[in-house]
């Protein structure tokens, strides 16, 4: 008595791991590729990382004007070479922990929160810290 392998099991044996690197941010995953013919027909012949994937399919999905998924492509395929340019710069500079953290301050005084949503997360302080006791 001879076994035999399903025809799905043995496509999968011989299915190849390819490392992609992602064009948005870089980063590289190892995939099939099939997953990559997938992702690049979703995502107009680029592949992308599942992180960046979900920014993009996140600004399509964005209320108010409709975005194109080529157009969330380019915003999110810019937003990422200016987050790691800046990363860069970053490193070169000592100071760049202290710049940023003013940075993320000042924006956070110029926006605070509704004051419904401030009380609300010092009643939740609150009651963490009493069940803690």
């Amino acid at each position: 008595m001879s076994t035999t392998k399903p025809a799905l099991e043995e496509e999968e044996e011989e299915e190849e791991v390819v490392v992609a690197a992602c064009g948005c941010c870089g980063l590289t995953e190892e995939c099939t590729s099939a997953y990559i013919a997938a992702v690049r027909g979703r995502y107009l012949g680029r592949w992308i990382c599942g992180l960046c994937a979900e920014a993009v399919d996140d600004e399509t999905r964005r209320p108010g004007r409709p975005v194109s998924t080529a157009d969330a492509l380019d915003r999110h395929a810019r937003f990422s070479r200016s987050l790691r340019r800046s990363r860069r710069r970053a490193a070169d500079s000592p100071e760049s922990l202290v710049a940023a953290v003013a940075r993320v301050l000042r924006r956070s005084l110029d926006s605070p929160a509704p004051a419904e949503d401030a009380a609300a997360a010092v009643a939740s302080v609150r009651r963490r810290s009493s069940v803690a006791r």
